[in-house]
């Protein structure tokens, strides 16, 4: 067999395999919503959701530098959550969490979310290291519009292929 064929077949094996995992983990992903509390494990990472808040329209700062408070037309969810690396290496989160509505939008975190977090809770920094064993107990802050229903918070594994599941806020 030559190289190229060779070639072919291992790339039509390999978009066959993808196609297959994501079809399964979407397919059980939908038939049984996650909930808070509920632990997501993926290949090398779990995730668990400890309590969403809706924190209403305006935000207090937390900063000891005067930053102002927040405010928005819709309503800011604020997140508490574990993560924690099952693997054997150290990991990078490349992509935080989302908030996903019942409309298909995804909202992500907003600027400078560690103050507006409660007082000494954590956030995820952009590109943070995670060791492995370790478990990071964190918090975001999301500004979602008015009209967002049925929210739920899109975690994600470590692996290539990035699998993503939801939990249901009941917010």
């Amino acid at each position: 067999m030559n190289g190229k064929r060779l070639l072919l077949i291992a790339t039509l094996a390999l978009g066959a395999v993808t196609a297959c995992k994501n079809g399964s983990s979407s397919a059980s992903a939908s038939s049984v919503p996650s909930k808070i509390g509920d632990t997501l494990t993926f290949d090398g990472s779990e995730w668990t959701v400890i309590e969403a808040r809706d924190a209403g329209k305006t935000l207090k700062s937390n900063s000891e530098f005067g930053e102002e408070d927040k405010k928005t037309e819709g309503r800011f969810i604020q997140v508490h959550f574990k993560v924690s690396n099952k693997g054997s290496k150290e990991e990078m989160l490349l992509d935080k969490p989302k908030i996903l509505d019942d409309k298909g939008r995804e909202f992500s975190p907003i600027d400078m979310e560690s103050f507006y977090v409660p007082a000494k809770a954590k956030t995820l920094a952009a590109f943070e290291s995670l060791p492995p064993n370790v478990v990071k107990e964190c918090w975001t802050v999301i500004d979602v519009p008015a009209d967002a229903k049925s929210l739920k918070f899109q975690v994600h594994g470590f692996g290539v292929l990035n699998e993503k599941r939801a939990v249901d806020l009941a917010l």
